[in-house]
């Protein structure tokens, strides 16, 4: 194991629980915001050192969308729980997920690129979240400020289903990819 596939683990089996229960028992929007930054710059960390190092492997392009998917609905879910986001947010990035994931096993297209409105979608999501934990945690009563915080969230979800719509429309045109034949 590399040390990019070993952070994308770190961030998934560590940092996402360690939201959860900064969150939801010390219930410390400001604790959670750190846990939330430090989620961020792991994600960049692994991409980067896994390009600059060329460290890129078969598992690191399975596990990081699969870590980053999985940390976001959690995220998403754990503050849905604080009472910090309404309950649709969270279920529009699971059914969008649930609905490409689904796609994605049984078609077996491989890896599906990254368009750019996936890539708006994460910098509203990665954006939007620590916003929203910022208010809490300085101005939790400011209904400006948390509005502005939600648009950005709900912005976000709305696109992740559009891409998440836009990459299952685009793995279920695309060629299937072959299974190997099991011996037995």
């Amino acid at each position: 194991m590399n040390l990019p596939n070993a952070i994308s683990f770190g961030r998934l089996l560590i940092l996402t629980p360690l939201f959860v229960v900064v969150l939801l028992v010390f219930r410390s929007p400001l604790l959670g915001l750190v846990v939330l930054i430090v989620l961020g710059v792991t994600d960049w960390a692994d991409g980067f050192i896994a390009r600059r190092f060329d460290l890129i492997t078969d598992l690191g392009r399975k596990l990081d969308p699969i870590a980053d998917r999985v940390s976001q609905f959690v995220v998403c879910a754990t503050l849905v729980l604080a009472g910090i986001v309404p309950l649709w947010m969270a279920l529009v990035l699971l059914v969008a997920d649930l609905v490409l994931g689904i796609t994605i096993l049984v078609r077996k297209p491989g890896i599906v690129s990254v368009r750019w409105i996936g890539k708006v979608r994460t910098v509203l999501l990665m954006v939007g979240f620590p916003l929203l934990l910022l208010v809490a945690s300085f101005w939790p009563d400011d209904v400006v400020l948390s509005t502005a915080a939600l648009t950005v969230v709900g912005a976000g979800c709305v696109l992740h289903a559009i891409a998440n719509l836009e990459y299952t429309v685009v793995t279920l045109r695309g060629p299937r990819r072959a299974v190997p034949a099991q011996r037995g």
